[in-house]
């Protein structure tokens, strides 16, 4: 039987510290005043520790102490302080791992932590706002950025040409590299009002520089094409365009699940680094097939393959920099995207020169741990003594709370060196439940100055109530520039996109053909 404080020392206490929280229910929020009234009081702290008498004394109270930690994270929660919330569940879940029983060989505690967990999961589910719970967070593509990038009124510094001209007699490059008036003013952007963003990305692209590399020289893929991720992401795995295109190579779902990345509610292999640039090396390897010309391979992978084609076949010309010159050609943003992704290779190839760092970001280093069952990223994390946001930055293509449901084969990516027993303290951990079902989003959006809600509901194919509704705003004139949106999945888009997957083999196929071009277009 369960051994609990007799109903007079309860009462005792009360009398004694009638201020505290044992005695004293914590204020509610408004905004959450209706999901709490739907318990009833004697559910909001009901035990759920296992009525088993043969429990030892000293593994009672490790469940007691956690199972208070637990009601006071529960407490927090529905009333609207989720940080506060969030110390006292790790401190319930750390109450059971630091304790001197080990979960593989005492079932009943076992079993008291995945109810536990199960039970924080659920809490947040339930009382989190979408903002708050522990996802990925998408940043913005730069590529929305370029699309409404005019080049055209950019003076270029007569010198500039001289320096960049004596770089392309000096330097041998993998790709031809043109010198023209789109790739000076494109320079001339890298180097003035884009210099941060430039600075930034080629530091972080040492992270990932000695993957990229090593992945293109086995696809014979030429190392300066890599650069083609600065223009598109600035090398952030977790970058997301406003067309939903994802990941440090920005792919849309379809042309992902075609080159064999797995995209679903548990994980998004988009932002895995690795798995990624293997996808991005096999489709420009088949682009490069269809169009011999380099150029026109970076305008298809930002236009898409059947675009260029048609357009292609229809002026009869095979050189980009020739199609520029045609009355209709190709839109704007992929004007702009070859000349800087030029500018990019000539900068990163002799950065001392435009002043720009030759010392980058370290190369990520860790270790591969095999999770052959789904497990909490929190217990993991508190498993292996590290902090959460470390945990998810090395595994950005995770988007929930576990690893990755019906997927024998994942391997987890952790700190470099943490010791053999590293396979063990996961072995431990009990097997992750499915999440509650949640709101599904296509992404978040900054607002800008100006911006209405109807514009960023056309931006992203959905409707203004839409908006209202899934941000909780009253009216339009709720909007303020700088704050971030959640902006809801159109259901008939994410339908269309199913079927249209549904008919995408999962294996990359190494032969294009025209009826797939339109399919595969990656925007």
């Amino acid at each position: 039987m369960k051994r609990l404080l007799p109903v007079s020392a309860v009462v005792a206490l009360c009398l004694i510290i009638p201020a505290t929280a044992l005695c004293q229910s914590p204020p509610v929020n408004p905004d959450v005043s209706l999901i709490a009234s739907d318990l009833k009081p004697t559910e909001l702290h009901a035990s759920f520790i296992p009525d088993d008498p043969g429990i030892p004394d000293q593994m009672l109270d490790v469940m007691r102490i956690s199972q208070l930690h637990y009601h006071e994270g529960s407490d927090l929660l529905r009333s609207g302080q989720s940080a506060k919330a969030r110390a006292a569940f790790n401190v319930a879940v750390d109450t059971i791992l630091k304790s001197d029983w080990d979960l593989r060989s005492t079932p009943v505690l076992n079993k008291y932590f995945q109810d536990l967990i199960q039970r924080i999961q659920k809490d947040e589910s339930r009382y989190l706002r979408p903002n708050e719970e522990v996802e990925e967070a998408p940043e913005p593509a730069v590529v929305d950025e370029l699309e409404s990038l005019d080049l055209i009124p950019i003076n270029v510094d007569p010198s500039l040409r001289d320096v960049v001209q004596a770089d392309l007699a000096n330097t041998r490059y993998d790709i031809p590299v043109t010198l023209n008036e789109s790739v000076l003013k494109s320079l001339n952007f890298w180097l003035n009002t884009g210099q941060k963003y430039f600075r930034d990305a080629l530091m972080r692209s040492g992270r990932y520089k000695e993957m990229i590399q090593k992945t293109f020289k086995e696809a014979s893929i030429p190392l300066d094409v890599m650069y083609l991720a600065q223009v598109e992401s600035l090398f952030k795995t977790n970058a997301l365009s406003r067309k939903q295109a994802k990941g440090m190579w920005q792919f849309g779902k379809a042309t992902a699940i075609r080159y064999g990345l797995r995209v679903d509610g548990y994980i998004d292999e988009r932002s895995d680094p690795e798995k990624s640039t293997r996808a991005a090396a096999r489709y420009l390897n088949d682009l490069y097939g269809m169009f011999k010309d380099w150029n026109l391979v970076l305008a298809a992978y930002n236009w898409g393959e059947g675009r260029v084609q048609r357009l292609v076949e229809k002026s009869g010309l095979n050189d980009f920099w020739d199609m520029m010159d045609l009355r209709r050609n190709f839109p704007k943003e992929t004007q702009n995207h070859v000349p800087l992704i030029m500018a990019s290779i000539i900068l990163a190839r002799n950065p001392e020169r435009y002043g720009f760092p030759t010392q980058l970001d370290p190369p990520l280093v860790f270790d591969r741990v095999h999770i052959p069952r789904p497990i909490e990223l929190r217990a993991a994390a508190k498993a292996l003594e590290i902090p959460l946001p470390r945990l998810k930055e090395l595994n950005p293509e995770l988007r929930g709370h576990n690893t990755p449901f019906s997927y024998p084969g994942y391997h987890l990516k952790v700190p470099d060196g943490l010791g053999p027993s590293l396979e063990q303290k996961l072995s431990s951990l009990p097997t992750a439940k499915p999440e509650p079902a949640r709101p599904s989003f296509a992404g978040r959006h900054r607002v800008r100055p100006g911006e209405t809600l109807s514009r960023i509901a056309s931006l992203y194919r959905t409707t203004v109530s839409a908006l209202l509704k899934a941000n909780g705003l009253k009216s339009t004139g709720s909007l303020r520039a700088g704050m971030w949106l959640s902006v809801p999945l159109n259901k008939q888009l994410s339908s269309n996109t199913s079927t249209s997957n549904s008919k995408v083999p999962a294996q990359p196929q190494r032969t294009l053909h025209p009826r797939d071009q339109q399919a595969t277009a990656r925007r």
